[in-house]
């Protein structure tokens, strides 16, 4: 019988890719990045945000882009 190893959990900071690793599997599956994505990825690089501040701001762009105008 094999021994289970104990793992450490992983963080919810290790789980968030930055915008380069992001654009690679994307670039790999074929799916481009909108003009307005790239952007959204510079500022927020540029602006130095957390992975929490970051994640709020994915979505609430695109809750913004669901809403009915």
């Amino acid at each position: 019988m094999t021994k289970l190893s104990k793992k450490r959990p992983i963080s919810a900071e290790a789980r968030v890719l930055g915008d380069r690793a992001f654009a690679a599997i994307t670039a790999i599956e074929g799916i481009a990045l909108s003009l307005e994505s790239q952007r959204r990825f510079a500022s927020m690089r540029s602006r130095n945000l957390t992975p929490q501040e970051q994640r709020a701001e994915i979505i609430r762009a695109y809750a913004d882009a669901k809403r009915p105008r």
